[in-house]
């Protein structure tokens, strides 16, 4: 079949580009992060669907199923596959309030009995209503294998996919949410950006219609943006984060007027994954990422009439790596890296280096930027640790393949070949055991009951992937990826239904892998003769497979859990050594008399002589020569107490160098006075620690 065979042409009336559109002009309940489409009746649906969809296809043909009010009510649309012209799509859409279980198999049995099943490629199906249920969600499944034994794949999207696939497209929000873009999905910010990617290429598209489109976009939300005095928008109670104890003066120096002097011009709102802050110099919008808006990103419209339709987009990693995460620090600081230094010349007038340009401003206007910069990384730390939280993912690494995944552990190839194969056949239509239990595939792993049973629910218990990472795999490994509930994204993770990644890891060690193990022994030595003539081969090969089948746990363990270090004394200081020699460690802002307390450790540690002086005054800068470790100790406090020690990552690592020299690899000889001062000079260097291994985690393979 291809574009030249007849379709069905049934196209009403609606769907054209001039018909009139009766948008959702209702205001939504504070907070609601859903498109409402129940509001919507069955031609208004069908509209956003057609709009929607032909936004990435060519729709070719419609065909009415049967009429208003009717069982089968609704449109197929079809399409080609962008990928083979050979192949079709058909887009179901349902206007229904209510889809039940039963509707659903009808439409399957109508669409396989009918003349486009053959052709088709991909069938889904478009539901106005917000959640599927459990019943609709277990009905689906089993609609899914039947889909697939015709060789067709089976796709279901509800108001969590049709709001995430409309954030691109701000014309379409515009046109049937009005009042849900501007108020609940802060639509200045999503016409503004329209996930930045699109904003970025259109504004600067070769081809001039669509660049002027963009830039007529952005003058225009700006315009409205500085006309906005609603008074409407509820205003989160917003304190400034805390500095940690011990921070000096420098660290004050961004002390000054709250920029939350009201609820107008300078206020914090955040409309469920939307955060933003509106002050005099300017706005900020950010998305914070969730189960669904699995990216951060945000937008920057400056109050300048220099910059009048100019909006700046930043990412998700520009985020998290160079704005973000360094809170409490001055202006001036080493850390604050998107701030170059003052122009020339002009006194107070700065110069920022922001994704593809730079500008300047005024100091006023950077202080505001850098506090709403460290508010925002509240909200940005609170939300990724909720993510990790429901998915059980602590500090596992969350990857984009795909989509959002997280990497659960590596292992050889040959592992994930044997795993694949035993999930063939132990495919859950091949037996009843207790290990039949896969909707098999070699090229990844589905957990699978069709039917519940005393430990499980019906239905898919993950899907897992596997991939070669750089810095996550090495050699002939694979990663192992998780990855959430496709239908069901924000449902809870449970042992019986879809595992979370701390469960799944848990049953592919202490379950799956030596069950597999022994399948591998059986199919080779399985025999009484083969047991007889040949153990001696069955013992070593027993013994090669425990050495290859191994998972490597790729989650990175903290160095601080509940205020207290999870390593010895010598590895915690070793392993802050090995993190403050690097180049990240230059982004930690250190505060001042966080290096000094770390110089009096090597003091207290010197007390017992061990070590070579010579090696730790030249990591402690001290120039002079010093006879014994009494001079070492003596010169180190006078360095201290003259305010000689500098605060930087460099010195950190000298310092810590040198505690390890006078440690001599053990902390025994220590009293629990002096192991006391030294556990506590490192904590503020463990939380730096953790804070860049968790802002690694979030943004080296995403």
């Amino acid at each position: 079949m291809n574009s030249n065979d007849p379709f069905p042409q049934d196209w009403p009336e609606h769907l054209a580009h001039d018909a009139k559109v009766s948008p959702v002009d209702a205001a939504p309940p504070f907070g609601r992060a859903l498109l409402d489409f129940s509001g919507m009746d069955a031609t208004t649906f069908e509209q956003f669907c057609w709009w929607l969809l032909k936004k990435d296809h060519a729709l070719v043909g419609c065909k009415r199923l049967g009429g208003p009010g009717t069982e089968q009510e609704g449109i197929d649309l079809l399409a080609f596959d962008p990928s083979d012209a050979g192949r079709l799509r058909v887009f179901e859409c349902k206007a229904w309030k209510k889809f039940t279980p039963t509707a659903l198999t009808h439409a399957i049995d109508a669409f396989l009995a009918g003349e486009w099943a053959g052709a088709a490629d991909r069938f889904t199906l478009i539901l106005a209503q917000r959640d599927v249920g459990s019943a609709l969600s277990k009905r689906w499944v089993e609609e899914v294998q039947r889909l697939k034994r015709a060789g067709i794949e089976g796709e279901l999207w509800t108001a969590h996919n049709l709001t995430l696939q409309a954030q691109r497209y701000p014309d379409i929000l515009t046109k049937f949410f009005p009042f849900h873009s501007v108020e609940t999905f802060a639509n200045l910010w999503m016409e503004r950006v329209a996930f930045y990617e699109l904003v970025a290429k259109s504004f600067f598209d070769p081809r001039e219609q669509v660049a002027q489109w963009a830039r007529r976009l952005m003058g225009d939300e700006h315009a409205r943006g500085e006309n906005d005095t609603s008074e409407d928008s509820q205003v989160v109670p917003a304190a400034k984060p805390e500095r940690a104890v011990g921070a000096g003066d420098e660290a004050a120096e961004l002390s000054g007027p709250s920029p939350f002097i009201d609820g107008i011009y300078r206020s914090v709102t955040q409309f469920g994954s939307s955060w933003h802050f509106k002050g005099p110099w300017f706005h900020f919008s950010a998305i914070l990422p969730d189960e669904r808006f699995t990216h951060a990103s945000a937008a920057i419209t400056f109050n300048r009439p220099d910059m009048q339709g100019v909006v700046l987009t930043v990412d998700h990693t520009w985020l998290l790596t160079r704005f973000l995460f360094k809170v409490g620090a001055p202006l001036r600081s080493r850390c604050r890296d998107v701030i170059l230094g003052e122009v020339p010349n002009e006194h107070g007038l700065f110069v920022l280096d922001l994704p593809h340009c730079r500008l300047s401003l005024q100091e006023a206007g950077v202080r505001h930027l850098l506090e709403v910069a460290d508010l925002l990384t509240v909200a940005m730390r609170d939300a990724l640790q909720g993510l990790e939280r429901r998915w059980s993912a602590q500090h596992f690494p969350f990857v984009m393949r795909g989509g959002k995944k997280v990497a659960l552990a590596a292992m050889p190839r040959s592992l994930w070949r044997a795993i694949g194969q035993f999930a063939v056949e132990h495919d859950e239509s091949k037996g009843d055991s207790a290990w039949h239990m896969f909707d098999g595939d070699t090229q990844m792993l589905k957990p699978f009951h069709r039917i519940a049973t005393e430990r499980f629910d019906s239905g898919y218990h993950g899907i897992f992937y596997v991939a070669e990472i750089d810095g996550l795999s090495y050699s002939d490994e694979v990663v192992l990826l998780w990855q959430p509930d496709g239908p069901q994204p924000e449902q809870a993770c449970s042992p019986r239904g879809w595992w979370s990644c701390e469960f799944a890891v848990a049953w592919l060690h202490d379950a799956l892998l030596p069950e597999v193990k022994r399948w591998a022994v059986q199919r080779s030595f399985g025999t009484v003769w083969s047991r007889l003539f040949k153990s001696r081969q069955a013992q070593a090969y027993s013994r090669y497979l425990d050495e290859v089948f191994v998972m490597r746990d790729l989650s990175e363990q903290p160095l601080l859990v509940e205020g207290r270090l999870t390593r010895s004394l010598v590895e915690s200081v070793q392993e802050l050594q090995s993190f403050f020699y690097g180049a990240s460690a230059e982004q930690c802002f250190i505060r001042p008399g966080e290096v000094d307390a770390l110089y009096e450790t090597v003091a207290l540690a010197a007390k017992a002589g061990r070590g070579y002086v010579g090696y730790a005054q030249s990591k402690l800068g001290i120039r002079e020569d010093l006879a014994d470790h009494a001079d070492l100790i003596a010169h180190i406090r006078l360095y201290v107490r003259d305010g000689r020690v500098r605060a930087n990552s460099g010195a950190a690592d000298g310092a810590l160098r040198a505690l390890l020299e006078m440690l001599s690899d053990s902390d025994a000889h220590l009293d629990d006075a002096d192991r006391k001062a030294i556990v506590d000079s490192l904590m503020p260097f463990a939380r730096m620690l953790d804070e860049a291994m968790f802002v690694r985690r979030h943004t080296k393979w995403s």
